[in-house]
């Protein structure tokens, strides 16, 4: 490889030119190591100076934040949210989607100045708190919730604050949800509800669950409520392990330098220039990302994700995101998602117990309820009351 200073090239032997561009952010920065990168080559790395990085101090940035969103005791609120932060991090199961870094700081950070603008008579201690429990309480698994309950009692001792709710939002998926044929439990309102909350906040969402934990009707469900409400709300759903990287981002052909569109550029560029069937009248427009989360693919949506909001291919075509719009990814896991990923998004971990297996059998049930058969109705309640229990349940597992 030889290096043409006066063209800003690169060249490579029998492969032509490839003009070198530096951004912020750009795939020259690579992490050695890190899973979806590349290492730089040894005469590449020659020609950069190395720069030492040190772990910004959080509890810094937390008090000059809230100061910002108008916290008077800002420096005592700073000391006890990191606190909270360290604690969860060394007390809490090791999760992939848990995620305690600056970002997650920044996010409940909004969500508290949120509710001192909302509730300005009430005491900074407790706005404090109900965001700390509120906003982290829908990632956080079952083992680990009396834990987490804890920490936030006794680092907010003799304060009980009441969580708040969107009561007309809740009574909406509620509505929805029964005229889908769907059962409005509770359990399952709530996550819609959670889900809205944290994108208000955050961009991009993870909905994260084991097959059969319904987190498709929770989204669509929450997605119709808001549509009920005059908020039009329109998504299109992707697979991203479907296609390539260059089906789904799009490619230059080598030869020709023709441009051939992927499945994501397209439908965010028509979300983003309200073309076709997406209208400026719509309210939200969500990509619904519905595949295994892997480096190869998420890598390059990094700029997506985090504060740019801005899809950049190959083409050097750059398509931002318009406020409408939200990227949501359902996975199972994120087994394979580098802690980069994970930190770019909010997440809505819905356990196997937050729902269960019930409203799945009563939806079931209600076909013959529609058919006015009584009989089997009665027979398959008794049975199901008889045999299946919670003993029967932990025994098959």
């Amino acid at each position: 490889m030889k290096i043409n200073p006066n063209k800003n090239m690169f060249q490579f032997e029998d492969q032509g030119e490839i003009q070198l561009k530096i951004t912020v952010g750009f795939w020259i920065t690579m992490n050695p190591g890190y899973a979806g990168r590349t290492e730089l080559p040894e005469n590449l790395k020659a020609l950069f100076r190395s720069c030492a990085m040190v772990v910004p101090d959080i509890v810094l940035i937390c008090e000059n934040m809230l100061m910002s969103e108008g916290f008077a005791t800002a420096r005592d609120l700073s000391k006890k949210f990191m606190t909270l932060y360290n604690l969860a991090k060394s007390l809490l199961s090791e999760q992939v989607h848990y995620d305690w870094g600056l970002r997650a700081v920044k996010s409940v950070l909004r969500q508290a100045g949120k509710l001192k603008r909302s509730e300005p008579n009430l005491s900074e201690e407790e706005l404090l708190m109900r965001a700390l429990r509120d906003f982290n309480w829908p990632k956080i698994k079952v083992e680990d919730r009396l834990i987490f309950l804890g920490l936030i009692r006794d680092l907010f001792p003799g304060i009980n604050a009441e969580t708040k709710t969107d009561e007309d939002l809740k009574n909406d998926c509620a509505n929805v949800a029964k005229s889908k044929n769907l059962q409005p439990e509770e359990g399952f309102v709530l996550k819609c509800v959670q889900l809205a909350e944290i994108l208000e906040v955050r961009h991009s969402c993870f909905l994260i669950g084991v097959p059969g934990t319904a987190k498709s009707a929770v989204w669509k469900n929450l997605s119709d409520s808001l549509t009920s409400r005059k908020w039009i709300t329109c998504w299109d759903i992707v697979d991203p392990k479907a296609v390539t990287s260059d089906e789904l981002f799009g490619c230059m052909n080598t030869k020709t330098k023709e441009w051939k569109d992927g499945v994501l550029s397209v439908i965010m560029r028509d979300m983003n220039k309200s073309q076709g069937k997406y209208k400026t009248t719509q309210k939200y427009k969500w990509v619904i990302l519905d595949g295994d989360v892997d480096p190869e693919w998420i890598e390059s949506l990094n700029t997506v994700m985090d504060d740019n909001k801005v899809l950049t291919l190959v083409s050097q075509e750059r398509i931002p995101l318009t406020p409408e719009m939200r990227l949501l990814l359902e996975v199972s896991n994120l087994r394979n998602a580098t802690p980069a990923t994970v930190s770019r998004g909010g997440v809505l971990y819905i356990n196997d117990t937050d729902i269960g297996w019930r409203p799945y059998v009563d939806t079931w049930l209600s076909r013959f309820k529609q058919r006015n058969d009584d009989n089997a109705m009665t027979t398959f309640t008794l049975s199901l009351s008889h045999y299946v229990n919670e003993s029967f349940l932990f025994d098959m597992k």
